[in-house]
Protein backbone atom coordinates (compact mmCIF):
# COMPACT_ATOMS: atom_id res chain seq x y z
CA UNK A 1 0.00 0.00 0.00
CA UNK A 2 2.87 2.48 0.74
CA UNK A 3 4.75 1.33 -2.34
CA UNK A 4 1.44 2.70 -4.40
CA UNK A 5 1.14 5.71 -2.60
CA UNK A 6 4.46 6.62 -3.51
CA UNK A 7 4.07 6.24 -7.13
CA UNK A 8 1.32 8.57 -7.09
CA UNK A 9 2.76 10.85 -4.96
CA UNK A 10 5.61 10.85 -7.39
CA UNK A 11 3.46 11.08 -10.46
CA UNK A 12 1.26 13.84 -9.34
CA UNK A 13 4.83 15.53 -8.37
CA UNK A 14 6.16 15.10 -11.80
CA UNK A 15 2.49 16.24 -13.26
CA UNK A 16 3.25 19.28 -11.33
CA UNK A 17 6.62 19.70 -12.62
CA UNK A 18 5.79 19.12 -16.26
CA UNK A 19 2.74 21.76 -16.29
CA UNK A 20 4.95 24.43 -14.01
CA UNK A 21 7.43 24.48 -16.96
CA UNK A 22 4.60 24.30 -19.94
CA UNK A 23 3.06 27.71 -17.88
CA UNK A 24 6.06 29.34 -17.74
CA UNK A 25 6.97 29.18 -21.45
CA UNK A 26 6.85 32.26 -23.19
CA UNK A 27 3.74 32.06 -25.38
CA UNK A 28 3.33 30.32 -28.63
CA UNK A 29 4.75 31.29 -32.33
CA UNK A 30 3.13 30.98 -35.23
CA UNK A 31 4.49 30.59 -38.65
CA UNK A 32 2.62 30.90 -41.69
CA UNK A 33 4.15 30.12 -44.97
CA UNK A 34 2.63 30.79 -48.82
CA UNK A 35 4.80 29.69 -51.64
CA UNK A 36 3.23 30.14 -55.57
CA UNK A 37 5.88 29.50 -58.52
CA UNK A 38 6.99 33.16 -58.39
CA UNK A 39 6.68 34.07 -55.07
CA UNK A 40 7.19 33.22 -51.32
CA UNK A 41 6.04 34.43 -48.21
CA UNK A 42 6.96 33.46 -44.41
CA UNK A 43 4.81 35.60 -41.37
CA UNK A 44 6.16 34.24 -38.27
CA UNK A 45 5.18 36.19 -34.76
CA UNK A 46 4.81 35.69 -31.23
CA UNK A 47 3.05 37.68 -28.94
CA UNK A 48 0.37 40.70 -29.28
CA UNK A 49 1.06 42.68 -32.15
CA UNK A 50 -1.40 45.60 -32.63
CA UNK A 51 -1.26 47.25 -36.30
CA UNK A 52 -1.55 51.17 -36.32
CA UNK A 53 -5.76 52.26 -37.09
CA UNK A 54 -4.55 52.77 -41.12
CA UNK A 55 -3.63 49.08 -40.89
CA UNK A 56 0.32 50.65 -42.39
CA UNK A 57 2.57 49.98 -39.39
CA UNK A 58 3.08 48.56 -36.04
CA UNK A 59 1.33 50.72 -32.79
CA UNK A 60 2.56 47.53 -29.89
CA UNK A 61 4.31 44.52 -29.53
CA UNK A 62 3.70 43.25 -26.39
CA UNK A 63 7.55 42.33 -23.86
CA UNK A 64 9.12 39.30 -25.39
CA UNK A 65 6.81 39.26 -28.37
CA UNK A 66 8.19 39.85 -32.34
CA UNK A 67 6.98 39.66 -35.79
CA UNK A 68 8.93 38.26 -38.70
CA UNK A 69 7.82 39.09 -42.32
CA UNK A 70 9.78 37.66 -45.42
CA UNK A 71 8.48 38.55 -48.99
CA UNK A 72 10.60 37.01 -52.12
CA UNK A 73 14.05 38.01 -50.60
CA UNK A 74 12.88 41.04 -48.35
CA UNK A 75 12.89 40.70 -44.79
CA UNK A 76 12.39 42.08 -41.41
CA UNK A 77 11.98 41.70 -37.73
CA UNK A 78 9.96 44.14 -35.44
CA UNK A 79 10.15 43.61 -31.68
CA UNK A 80 9.39 45.52 -28.59
CA UNK A 81 12.57 46.92 -26.97
CA UNK A 82 11.12 46.12 -23.42
CA UNK A 83 10.49 50.62 -23.42
CA UNK A 84 7.42 50.74 -25.04
CA UNK A 85 9.08 51.18 -28.38
CA UNK A 86 9.31 48.84 -31.83
CA UNK A 87 12.44 48.33 -33.32
CA UNK A 88 13.19 46.83 -36.59
CA UNK A 89 15.82 44.91 -38.31
CA UNK A 90 15.54 45.30 -42.09
CA UNK A 91 17.38 41.98 -43.87
CA UNK A 92 19.74 41.63 -41.25
CA UNK A 93 20.79 44.42 -40.54
CA UNK A 94 21.37 46.60 -37.44
CA UNK A 95 17.75 47.86 -35.44
CA UNK A 96 16.20 51.20 -36.00
CA UNK A 97 13.12 52.99 -34.66
CA UNK A 98 12.65 55.12 -36.81
CA UNK A 99 11.89 54.43 -40.43
CA UNK A 100 12.90 55.30 -44.04
CA UNK A 101 10.07 55.86 -46.83
CA UNK A 102 11.08 52.56 -48.21
CA UNK A 103 11.08 50.77 -45.15
CA UNK A 104 7.71 52.09 -43.70
CA UNK A 105 6.59 50.93 -47.87
CA UNK A 106 7.41 47.59 -46.95
CA UNK A 107 6.25 47.60 -43.80
CA UNK A 108 2.71 48.93 -44.34
CA UNK A 109 2.98 46.38 -47.55
CA UNK A 110 3.89 43.41 -45.16
CA UNK A 111 0.89 44.79 -42.69
CA UNK A 112 -1.50 44.38 -45.30
CA UNK A 113 -0.58 40.89 -46.04
CA UNK A 114 -0.20 39.75 -42.69
CA UNK A 115 -3.95 41.27 -41.84
CA UNK A 116 -4.95 39.68 -45.24
CA UNK A 117 -3.90 36.20 -44.50
CA UNK A 118 -5.17 35.88 -41.35
CA UNK A 119 -8.71 36.76 -42.36
CA UNK A 120 -8.75 33.27 -45.02
CA UNK A 121 -7.51 31.45 -42.31
CA UNK A 122 -10.55 32.22 -40.12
Amino acid sequence: MIYINKKIALAAMALVMLTSTIACKEGRTTTIVNKTDNESQKIKYSGKIVFTKDETGIEHISDGGYLEFEQNGREFKAEDDRKGHVTYEFNGDSKVTSLSQEQKAFVATAVKQIIKTKATLR
